[in-house]
This record gives structure tokens, C-alpha cells and sequence, in this order.
């Protein structure tokens, strides 16, 4: 009876986790796609579904996890850690400090983090992702967030920072990734179709910004214009790759 009592509760956790994790990476996939396609004034979700948020959203947001986790496991792993283990230099001079003027070094940093954020070059999501999610993670936890579902410390601490910081870096390559096609940084072009006809000088060409069902978008450099077709299946679309070399 309480092996049973025990299962039930157990699988009832489970989809209570499945669900709220489904909702957690849908809305991570969807400031992705905000990110990307709000510098072209596009709200692409008009053209989607939800499958298709999920397609176009889980390539650039699966390989910023999987490298952001990588880099969370190591520093959770490394050596430094081992010697200024957590809560260990409570009492040193530069931790008294900290608490003594806590209130006015945080305000130095929110507003630091606000006007970066505000004024900062779009490079700032490069950084901004880890300033505004890691104050999220070390208040979970404080809070010994998670704590009974994931007993260890070091796997937890890793959870939390990727929970909190994904979304973040999630809008942040949307815009890294429309800055790329805007700047001429790095962007797929038309070579020819059945559409548009094109110039021979690779700057100037027509840029693939995308799809969103069965449109495709389309940025025109030299006037600087977003063209939105319907795609046929009939049609063909041939592009290339333009990389600038740094």
C-alpha cells in the first residue's frame, strides 16, 4: 500500500515537472523568436504555431544551454571552488565590507545593469544574461529552492543558474542574430528564385531574415525594407552564406 501510495506520488510529480518545464522552455523559445524578429518589426508569431515555435526556437536555444551548461559545471568543479567553498569567507574583511555597505552596492549594480542594458551596444547580450539571472539564482538559492527534489548541492546550483539565466540569453541571441543580418555581420542571401532578382555584389543582395509558416522574410539592404512572400511549393529559393571576416 505505501510502495503504491508512494508510485502515485511520484508519477504525479513527474508530470507536474513535464508540464511546468514544457511551459517554461515554450516561453524561452518564444523570446528567442521575440528577440530576433522585433528589430524588423515582425510579430512572426502571427505566422506560427506552437509546433512551429518549437522548431525554430529549440537549434540556437539547445546550443546556448548546452554550452552555458557546460561552463556552470565546470565552475561549480573547479579548483577555486574547492578553495573558497560557499559561505567560507563570511568572515574575511571583503565580506564584512560587502555587508556593511550591501544596500548601496547593490544599487550601484542595478543601476549598472540598467544603464547597460539602456545604452549599452547590442554586444551587451553577450554579458547581460548573467548580470540579470544570476542575482535570480542565488536568491533560489538562498531560498534552498529545489532543495528536496535535487538533494545535491552542486547539480542543484547548476539548475538554478541555467533557470535562470536561459531566458535572458535566449532573447539575447534573438538579437545578436537580427544584428547579424541588419549589420551585414553574417546573413544567408538569395543567389536567384522564381521571386526576386538579385545584385552581384554580396552586400547589397537580398537577405533571408527567415520563415514563419508559409512565409518567408526577406531584408532588402539598399532600402532597407523587409519583403514578406508566401512560398509555394513550386517555387525555389537558392541562397548562399556571407560570413564578414573579423
Amino acid at each position: 500500500m505505501i510502495d503504491e501510495s508512494m508510485r502515485d506520488e511520484l508519477r504525479k510529480n513527474t508530470y507536474i515537472y513535464i508540464y511546468f518545464l514544457s511551459l517554461y522552455f515554450i516561453a524561452v523559445g518564444t523570446l528567442y523568436l521575440w528577440g530576433y524578429w522585433s528589430p524588423f518589426g515582425v510579430n512572426i508569431l502571427e505566422y506560427l504555431s506552437l509546433a512551429d515555435i518549437i522548431k525554430l526556437a529549440a537549434y540556437p536555444v539547445a546550443s546556448v544551454f548546452v554550452s552555458l551548461a557546460i561552463g556552470v559545471m565546470l565552475a561549480e568543479i573547479s579548483s577555486f571552488k574547492k578553495i573558497f567553498p560557499y559561505g567560507g569567507g563570511r568572515n574575511t574583511s571583503g565580506s564584512r565590507y560587502f555587508v556593511k555597505y550591501r544596500v548601496l552596492l547593490c544599487m550601484l549594480y542595478i543601476a549598472g545593469v540598467v544603464a547597460l542594458l539602456t545604452f549599452g551596444p547590442v554586444e551587451k547580450w553577450l554579458i547581460l544574461p548573467m548580470l540579470l539571472g544570476a542575482p535570480i539564482a542565488l536568491y533560489a538559492r538562498g531560498q534552498n529552492f529545489l532543495a528536496s527534489d535535487i538533494p545535491a548541492e552542486a547539480v542543484r546550483n547548476v539548475c538554478l543558474f541555467l533557470l535562470a539565466t536561459l531566458p535572458f540569453f535566449a532573447f539575447g541571441i534573438g538579437q545578436l542574430g537580427a544584428d547579424s543580418v541588419l549589420e551585414g555581420k553574417g546573413f544567408y542571401y538569395v543567389i536567384d528564385n522564381d521571386y526576386i532578382m538579385t545584385n552581384s555584389d554580396v552586400s547589397q543582395k537580398i537577405r533571408l531574415v527567415g520563415h514563419g509558416g508559409d512565409f518567408i522574410f526577406l531584408w532588402e539592404p539598399e532600402k532597407k525594407v523587409l519583403l514578406i512572400s508566401k512560398f509555394e511549393a513550386d517555387k525555389r529559393l537558392r541562397v548562399g552564406k556571407f560570413e564578414r571576416s573579423m
